[in-house]
């Protein structure tokens, strides 16, 4: 099978297409600066253009795209106009896969709940952000390009992915770091580790993502699911997992919710996607395994 990979460059994308190369013809799509800088193989089939400006009559032929390019959340309630270079790009994904009846994997976010717990896929949606709203419409466009032009579109609604080793500087608009990733660094400084106070997430480790994007390639018709782990975890609790993982013993530090996306709670009912997909880490053995790819322990 042919596959388009967008935002290939991410962390998300880059860790996907590592396991994707393994049985399929993967081509990557990301927007980099200069590529002496990749987090992805030298000799990949890559294409370095802005999605939301390509020629999609340029894109090769593919029998499914998987579009995970995406402008964050922290970029866009800087720039606001950022979102609609995410809506442009994904309106260019549709044009593609509907010219060429292609199937599609969209990637979209937990966070167009807003706050709460164990949301299910048919919960009311109550977005906090410039970057949810235009997930939900992303996801409206994709939807209704499904039912009308009969393609097979699943959406995933991502939540709280960690485990992230990739470079996030190399590309135009650059990543970002999850609330793991700042913890684990600021504690290998020896430093208080900043935490909101009386917050829960839902986190899911890396390779857990990656296993339930696969699990759905092929299926048919419209789908939408939630992935992550049903598991609501306090942030303070992941700074004492962090803590025991690296034998060290330090404070926390309290700091302000952001403004944007200011959840107090959220996590995730999985029990549509179990027949399909379920996931193998709990956060203490996903932080265990993050630490050793990040050469902490």
């Amino acid at each position: 099978m042919r596959i388009i990979v967008t935002g290939a460059e991410g962390f998300v994308g880059s860790n996907l297409v590592l396991v994707l190369t393994k049985d399929h013809d993967v081509v990557v799509l990301d927007y980099l600066v200069s590529r002496d800088i990749s987090n992805l193989p030298e000799d990949i089939d890559y294409i370095n253009c802005d999605l939301s400006k390509v020629n999609i009559n340029k894109l090769p032929k593919a029998d499914l795209v998987i579009h995970l390019a995406t402008i964050s959340i922290e970029r866009i309630s800087e720039t606001p106009m950022y979102k609609d270079i995410n809506r442009t790009s994904m309106m260019k994904i549709l044009e593609y896969v509907m010219k060429h009846k292609t199937d599609l994997i969209f990637s979209s976010t937990a966070s167009v709940y807003g706050s709460g717990t164990n949301f299910t896929e048919s919960s009311p949606l109550n977005p906090l952000s410039d970057y949810s709203a235009t997930k939900i419409l992303e996801e409206n466009h994709a939807k209704f390009c499904s039912e009308n032009y009969d393609l097979n579109v699943t959406i995933l609604r991502y939540s709280n992915c960690y485990g992230d080793t990739t470079y996030i500087k190399n590309k135009f608009y650059p990543g970002k770091k999850d609330v793991v990733r700042i913890l684990l660094e600021t504690a290998m400084k020896d430093k208080a580790l900043p935490i909101v106070r009386n917050q829960s997430r839902d986190f899911t480790f890396i390779d857990d993502l990656v296993s339930a994007t696969c699990s759905v390639i092929g299926l048919k018709g419209f789908n939408v699911f939630n992935v992550g782990t049903g598991i609501e975890t306090k942030i303070e609790d992941v700074a004492e997992i962090i803590m025991q993982v690296l034998g060290k013993q330090l404070t926390l530090k309290t700091i302000e919710p952001r403004k944007i996306d200011n959840l107090k709670r959220r996590s995730v009912n999985i029990d549509k996607i179990s027949k399909l997909w379920k996931p193998k880490y709990g956060l203490r053995e996903g932080i265990e395994l993050y630490a050793k790819r990040r050469g902490y322990v």
